[in-house]
């Protein structure tokens, strides 16, 4: 009964999106294109390369340049929400950390820190997609894809947290990663990662990070 829940729930949102205007099947492509936009196949351009086969770190300090120098609370500008990044950590790229976008690698490793969010018209069902993808990353954690699985909400933000395998990560990657959408229908993707080789390593650093995402009203 519950694998059939399950396909109900999935095949809810399809029809929905199917019965919605245009402009919001197009909106689902959004999350689509922005999902792939975060994958950790970002390959910061002070990467240090490596012929031995071994995990591509970002450059150390030495080459890189310097961290934050304290562990530092971000509040953005754009939408209600703050995140903590640890001392030692490196913005990378030429994102906003108050903005839409943005990233940061803990020099001399692969772990990282990514978010970015799209608003979405205001009809979309963002419930049933929501219970949708829950699901479907149930159902995939079955075949090994996930080690874990779980509702994240807080407060009128809704979403779902997922952490990734060694052997079906993305790219040679494991992510933890969060994706949900607030009351005004923004839908949000973070991401914490590191190659598989380094993330036990780094996993309860990237869960912090995670975890320290606020929502504010």
């Amino acid at each position: 009964m519950l694998k059939g829940n399950k396909w109900l729930a999935f095949w809810g949102m399809i029809g929905a999106l199917l019965l919605v205007p245009p402009t919001v099947s197009a909106q689902w492509g959004a999350i689509q294109r922005g999902i792939q936009a975060t994958q950790p196949s970002y390959q910061p351009q002070s990467q240090e390369p490596r012929g031995d086969g071994g995990p591509h770190n970002v450059a150390d300090e030495q080459v890189g340049g310097a961290g934050l120098a304290t562990t530092t609370t971000f509040r953005d500008k754009v939408r209600p929400f703050s995140y903590t990044i640890p001392a030692g950590w490196r913005q990378e790229g030429s994102g906003d950390p108050t903005g839409d976008s943005a990233q940061f690698m803990l020099p001399g490793t692969t772990a990282g820190f990514t978010f970015t969010f799209t608003q979405m018209v205001p009809s979309f069902p963002r419930k049933a997609s929501v219970d949708a993808s829950y699901n479907r990353a149930l159902e995939e954690k079955g075949i090994g894809k996930y080690l874990s699985v779980k509702r994240r909400n807080q407060g009128d933000v809704i979403g779902w947290e997922t952490i990734e395998t060694p052997q079906k990560g993305s790219g040679g990657f494991q992510r933890i990663q969060w994706q949900c959408y607030d009351g005004q229908n923004y839908y949000y993707t973070f991401i914490a990662h590191a190659d598989a080789r380094q993330f036990a390593q780094h996993r309860a650093a990237l869960q912090t990070i995670i975890d320290s995402i606020r929502f504010s009203r």
